[in-house]
């Protein structure tokens, strides 16, 4: 549990934006939660009111369309994760967050963040940061899909993510690529990655 809370320390300290109160505060009002592989944290249609911290483990992040999965993003170990959108707006979630390997995790409710951001200018700027980084990091992700190459896209997200191919099956990232698992192959004999 030590670990844990380092890990989550070392996360907020990094913004540069909270003191050593406020980092432990925020770590006295966690709760400590395991999944399981294949278990989840948030079904569609569900209301995302928990912040989470992924100590380690693997989440997909993904979108049921027609039986099929459409992978929006991963989640590797240290990073804040959560149903944003229904999480800010309190309306039912359109994805699903799944475990692909047991994780350990750290949980948030949603009225003690409201709280938090409505009472330190600190957490409101450090909120803020989080949620323009997230945007940041899905639009480069959209020019991506618009733009690049499939080997590009697929080098890019090695680089992202050296260990995905250990915490997730083939066909996931292939998804998460916008290409077929049998493209994702060949681009991997091509590149000499396998």
């Amino acid at each position: 549990m030590e670990n844990e809370q380092e890990q989550i320390k070392g996360f907020l300290k990094s913004s540069g934006m909270l003191n050593e109160e406020d980092i432990n505060y925020f770590l006295e009002n966690g709760k400590r939660e395991q999944i399981s592989k294949g278990d989840y944290l948030i079904r569609e249609g569900q209301i995302c009111k928990k912040l989470y911290f992924l100590h380690n483990g693997a989440i997909n992040i993904f979108i049921l369309k027609d039986g099929n999965e459409h992978v929006k993003d991963f989640s590797l170990n240290n990073k804040f994760i959560t149903s944003y959108t229904s999480f800010q707006t309190e309306k039912p979630s359109l994805i699903y967050l799944r475990a692909e390997q047991d994780c350990k995790l750290t949980s948030w409710n949603k009225s003690f963040l409201n709280s938090l951001t409505r009472n330190s200018i600190h957490w409101a700027e450090f909120a803020r940061n989080m949620a323009d980084y997230l945007l940041m990091r899905k639009e480069k992700r959209e020019i991506s899909l618009l733009l690049d190459s499939a080997e590009t896209r697929y080098l890019n997200f090695l680089k992202e993510y050296p260990q995905a191919f250990q915490a997730f099956p083939q066909y996931l990232i292939a998804s998460y690529l916008g290409i077929r698992p049998q493209s994702l192959s060949r681009i991997r004999k091509v590149l000499g990655t396998k």
